[in-house]
């Protein structure tokens, strides 16, 4: 059947068709679809800048075209990559094959830049900190670097890998952002046998078999026993090191650690106030055995000229190294940056409150504390807190765009004052005001004792003995008495005298008379009995002195007021010690207690009870969880006094205007 529908087809047909076909055929595009295998293919898709790849797609499409040929150029300098473009127009046979330019580091792809009219407040903040010459560096460890993670979303999002630094002791990466190994030039010997970096060796060895290096994290309880925190002291130094190596153009430098918070937009504020060509070495304030130094966790900023002075070119080389075996003798990192920039001639500077150690739940609000000054950093935020304080920030661009800068009270507004109530369980408060528990009291009552004794010997050295004094005035007496005598006896002499001469010339008108034997002895014995009665009547005169004396002393301290009772606070009437109220005296007993000795303090905003202690608060902050004791008691319980915080707040006098800048920030 299908034979006979062929022998059907007319001729002509057939003959058409033929024609047409060598017509398409004789008259095809010569070489506009060149031959593309899969082959090649492979290499342009394994090739690693997505612009390339694109490029040589398109010029292997094209047979003869004039192409633009962009390459990436990457540049090594002293301190960072350099990523530049070079653009060529050249005409080329197809197809092309691309041509890779080897990398040094992945390069950073930008978007094409956009007006400052399209940028949110939070990517002005970043580019004012560029312009600033700002550069941010922080410190972690391998076991806690994942923390850093919430940050890629929110603070770091628009940092770009020049603006950052990350130091820990581990060398990694964390999204775009590369984690340098801070020990890397620590004594290699040092690293292999010192028990200090027994950690450091123990997380090598996690990684080298593919362990989870975050399972082995320390419990905080602790403290500096923790084997991260006896090798984190060496990063300080190596880390400052790093930094100003590879970027040493810059003018500031801060500094912080995996759990602080910074709000970009101040900072950029506070340090556009400053000279960077000062050596100027800023932080909240830390003493230890006499050495101020700059608190690592709250954050710190060296300027341009402080790192010169520590690092710089006329300075001796290798000051890290140096420091390595120093390091034995401090308990902290911070504190031997410290004492390593004061061997330059460079001090801290304390920049509180801006740079702080607390954060919105435990800071201290109220009249002399916290309220209309900025707030640049905070410390142990945690990852949750970070996403909320970071998502304030943005709601208040929107909610206030014409606001000033972030201060204090606006935090409070925000994440405390909503969350106080008048009593919270398991919950501590803080308040750091007056402590009232037996302990205490017997503390200040010998601390008061000490004082009053110390003061009463003092005044005993300034005057003389009593004993002394009562000998001296006796003395005196009778030293004035016997002068009186020998008056006395010289004018009765006197008088003997004239008599005598007035006799002796009424005797020789007359025939002189011998005296006989018996008359001289008389006479004699008359002047032995006279001789007596002048001693006797003298010692009996100072009988009658001191008997005077005597009675007058009793006298005076009769009228005295009796002396202090320095074993008992409850009886003290001095002026400087005054006693306790009978509120006060029991306020240690129970919570409720507490909270009468609260109610009678017009200044106490807060109170807290627990270990047999009541703390009352002239300040007002959140506080914390406290877990319950043994046995699922309640072992901490806080209290607020809200109608006294609320008058407080809400006070016009305490409205803030303007933000309050310290004044020697104001001066610059």
């Amino acid at each position: 059947m299908p034979q006979s529908h062929f022998r059907r087809v007319p001729g002509n047909i057939v003959i058409l068709l033929a024609f047409i076909l060598l017509t398409v055929f004789f008259f095809r595009p010569h070489q506009q679809f060149p031959k593309f295998d899969t082959g090649s293919l492979k290499s342009y898709l394994n090739g690693t800048h997505p612009i390339q790849k694109l490029q040589a797609l398109a010029s292997d499409l094209t047979p003869e075209c004039e192409a633009v040929i962009q390459s990436i150029i990457m540049t090594e300098t002293q301190t960072e990559y350099i990523t530049a473009i070079e653009t060529q127009t050249q005409t080329q046979t197809c197809p092309l094959l691309p041509t890779l330019t080897p990398s040094l580091e992945m390069p950073i792809v930008h978007p094409p830049p956009i007006s400052s009219e399209d940028l949110t407040p939070e990517q002005l903040s970043i580019a004012r900190l560029r312009t600033l010459g700002i550069k941010l560096i922080i410190k972690t460890g391998a076991q806690e670097v994942s923390h850093l993670s919430i940050a890629i979303g929110t603070t770091l999002r628009y940092l770009d890998p020049s603006d950052l630094l990350i130091f820990s002791d581990l060398q990694s990466s964390l999204g775009p952002f590369l984690i340098h190994d801070a020990l890397r030039n620590v004594d290699q010997a040092l690293k292999e046998t010192d028990p200090d970096f027994a950690i450091y060796r123990e997380i090598r060895r996690y990684q080298r078999t593919g362990q989870d290096i975050s399972e082995l994290k320390e419990e905080r309880a602790k403290g500096d026993g923790r084997a991260g925190w006896k090798l984190d002291k060496y990063k300080f130094i190596h880390m400052v090191e790093q930094t100003f190596e590879m970027r040493p153009g810059s003018k500031w430098y801060v500094f912080l650690e995996t759990d602080s918070y910074v709000m970009w937009s101040n900072l950029a504020s506070w340090l556009a106030k400053l000279d960077s060509s000062k050596p100027l070495y800023l932080g909240a304030p830390v003493m230890l055995g006499g050495q101020a130094f700059a608190h690592g966790g709250s954050g710190y900023v060296l300027s341009n000229a402080a790192m010169n002075k520590l690092l710089g070119e006329d300075q001796p080389q290798g000051l890290a190294g140096s420091w390595d075996k120093r390091m034995k003798q401090h308990c902290c990192g911070d504190l031997a940056l410290a004492i390593a920039l004061k061997e330059k001639g460079v001090d801290v500077q304390g920049a509180g409150p801006m740079v702080h150690g607390e954060k919105p739940a435990t800071f201290s609000y109220g009249p002399g504390e916290l309220w209309c000054q900025p707030v640049v950093t905070m410390h142990h935020v945690l990852p949750h807190e970070v996403s909320a304080i970071w998502r304030f920030e943005r709601r208040r661009e929107v909610l206030e765009p014409l606001a000033n800068e972030t201060i204090f009270s606006d935090l409070y507004f925000y994440f405390v004052e909503p969350l106080l109530v008048d009593v919270r369980e398991n919950w501590d408060n803080m308040a750091h005001g007056t402590t009232y528990s037996v302990e205490e009291r017997e503390k200040q009552e010998i601390k008061w004792t000490e004082e009053d004794k110390k003061k009463e010997d003092e005044a005993e050295k300034q005057k003389p003995k009593e004993g002394e004094k009562e000998k001296a005035e006796a003395d005196k007496k009778s030293k004035l008495l016997e002068e009186e005598n020998l008056k006395n006896e010289k004018l009765k002499d006197e008088k003997d005298r004239s008599e005598k001469q007035k006799n002796d010339r009424t005797k020789d008108e007359m025939p002189k008379k011998e005296k006989t034997p018996e008359e001289k002895l008389k006479e004699e014995k008359a002047k032995e009995e006279k001789i007596k009665a002048k001693a006797k009547m003298a010692k009996e005169n100072e009988a009658a002195i001191a008997k005077e004396e005597k009675a007058k002393a009793a006298e005076e301290a009769k009228n005295d007021k009796p002396k202090e009772d320095h074993q008992s606070i409850t009886k003290r009437t001095s002026s400087n010690h005054p006693p306790q109220t009978p509120l006060e005296a029991a306020a240690h007993l129970s919570f409720e207690d507490c909270g009468r000795a609260c109610s009678a303090d017009p200044k106490c905003f807060q109170y807290v009870h627990g270990n047999r202690a009541c703390k009352v608060g002239h300040s007002f902050r959140l506080g914390k969880y406290a877990p319950p004791g043994k046995g699922d008691g309640i072992e901490w319980r806080s209290g607020w006094n809200l109608t006294r915080i609320r008058a407080w707040t809400g006070d016009k006098q305490n409205a803030c205007t303007e933000t309050k800048w310290p004044d020697w920030v104001v001066r610059g």
